[in-house]
């Protein structure tokens, strides 16, 4: 019973922890005029695409996707179809590519980049912003990226392994 509530309350610890980096992080004092986002739950959902279940991901990504318009923004939806709709790129990309953590990281790379800049779309219709395209790449996407590349290095490898065990029970029952 445990190990069946093990993956839903990581997959929340992950959600929280965005919330927790935004506000322990000292983002105005080290960087200038950068904007940081982390994605620590969209790397987790793309990790649970590629190593456990599709389905299993983008349910998760509807849920927290509406989870995270409540807590954090105020346009609703923006995230509910967003967060399903880069998982279902993953996985059209992982059909194609080799199934491991490096290509697995490229491919989340660019699905992040699609993910802020849709969210950047968005925002510039209905005039929430006033970044030219340049300063959104230079000021909020280049240091989102990196911020995210060193996240997926840290949490892949533990990560894919718990999710294989798990594959393999689901598997097994």
């Amino acid at each position: 019973m445990i190990s069946r509530l093990l993956l839903p309350f990581m997959t929340l610890l992950f959600f929280y922890s965005e919330s927790l980096f935004v506000h322990l992080f000292p983002n105005e004092e080290w960087f200038d005029q950068k904007i940081i986002v982390p994605h620590f739950l969209v790397i987790v959902l793309f990790l649970i695409c590629a190593f456990y279940q599709y389905r299993t991901a983008l349910l998760y990504g509807f849920i927290f996707g509406f989870l995270f318009d409540i807590y954090y923004t105020e346009i609703n939806g923006i995230y509910l179809v967003l967060f399903p709709f880069v998982i279902f790129l993953t996985q059209q990309m992982m059909k194609v590519l080799h199934n491991n953590l490096i290509v697995l990281g490229i491919i989340a790379v660019v699905n992040l980049s699609i993910l802020e800049f849709l969210v950047f779309q968005i925002n510039l219709i209905i005039q929430r912003t006033d970044l030219t395209f340049m300063e959104f790449v230079d000021w909020r996407l280049w240091p989102t990226l990196v911020l995210n590349i060193v996240f997926y290095a840290v949490v892949a490898f533990p990560l894919r392994n718990y999710l294989l065990r798990k594959r393999k029970e689901w598997l097994e029952e």
